[in-house]
């Protein structure tokens, strides 16, 4: 099995960072938003402003996030603008999944990324949501348009009846209507 590579001058293997990050995230069993596996590994900070109805989620640069040409790896990328997009869904309206995502890429990230989500349309069931990624510069790594299905659409809407997981009927008002 090969080796693990080496830096110039480390003492240690140029990976020996994720096994840390991956045993540091690993050592609490919260899944909860702000503070789960995904985001403790990557090192997200997640931040609200709730004049500006936005959350922002900083990526860390790290190597072991990163592509062989040195810049972060798309889909850390992608992760991190989803992350910014469904906490801010969950902050301000509710907990949402994510229905599409559209992203362009304008530049390689080399350094700490910080993700800024703002809605574009807040629906009943649909909420419509981008996020963009810029550097320390301020200049833009990438930019994303998200759909969001609320998942507080389907919690006692006739279209949406309420199952009973054990017995499989219908529970709460929906129970007495006729289809």
């Amino acid at each position: 099995m090969a080796e693990l590579a080496r830096s110039e001058g480390a003492a240690e293997p140029a990976f020996a960072g994720a096994v840390r990050a991956a045993s540091d995230a690993a050592a609490s069993d919260a899944q909860e938003f702000g503070d789960f596996f995904l985001s403790r590994f990557l090192g997200l900070q997640i931040g609200y402003d709730e004049a500006a109805r936005s959350c922002t989620v900083v990526l860390p640069y790290a190597t072991h996030l990163t592509n062989p040409q040195g810049s972060v790896h798309g889909g850390i990328i992608t992760t991190a603008m989803d992350i910014s997009m469904g906490h801010l869904s969950r902050h301000f309206l509710s907990a949402a999944m994510t229905i599409e995502m559209q992203l362009r890429f304008f530049r390689p990230l080399t350094t700490t990324g910080t993700c800024t989500a703002t809605f574009l349309r807040e629906g009943r069931r649909i909420v419509h949501i981008e996020s963009r990624m810029t550097d320390p510069d301020g200049r833009e790594i990438a930019h994303g348009v998200g759909s969001w299905h609320r998942l507080d659409a389907s919690t006692n809407h006739p279209a949406h009846p309420v199952h009973d997981g054990a017995t499989g009927h219908q529970t709460g008002k929906e129970a007495g209507r006729r289809k």
